[in-house]
């Protein structure tokens, strides 16, 4: 046998003696298994997740009233946009996402946008003969109302 064989098998044999430490040690059961120790890491990674997800609360609806500036009626078929970003979920393996949900308003200036996860959400909303308005919210509580109040145009000079 060659001398680069012999370091290669004697190498091989150390390797698997340091994962295996011999058959008296298995049995004890002190011999920690790779596959083992990767199931430990998976199993403490899903509780963290889990408790992640509790701290943080589900989903909740967010609800927006669209009013005049200067009267404080209802503005009827106003556009929304709602934008956020979905953070990935370590038990599902889902990556983060960006959502943009779309949706007008009802005669009472109203809407509820459902299922909407907490963290920052932005909200755009635009209206016939009133500027548009955009800004950045924070969803912290179960189903927040967002009152907007848009102004009209600037008269052109």
């Amino acid at each position: 046998m060659g001398r680069s064989r012999r370091i290669r098998n004697t190498v091989l044999y150390t390797q698997h003696r340091k994962l295996n430490c011999g058959s008296a040690a298995r049995a004890a059961g002190k011999v920690l298994r790779p596959g083992l120790f990767v199931g430990v890491i998976w199993a403490a990674g899903i509780c963290c997740a889990g408790l992640l997800s509790a701290e943080t609360g589900g989903p909740t609806s967010v609800h927006v009233l669209v009013k005049d500036a200067e009267t404080g009626q209802p503005i009827s078929q106003a556009r929304l946009t709602l934008e956020f970003h979905e953070a990935g979920d370590l038990k599902k393996l889902k990556r983060p996402k960006f959502h943009s949900y779309s949706a007008k308003t009802n005669p009472q200036g109203r809407y509820r946008f459902p299922d909407i996860p907490r963290g920052s959400v932005r909200l755009v909303v635009t209206a016939e003969r009133h500027q548009t308005f955009s800004k950045w919210f924070e969803v912290d509580k179960e189903n927040p109302l967002f009152e907007v109040r848009l102004k009209k145009p600037q008269p052109l000079l």
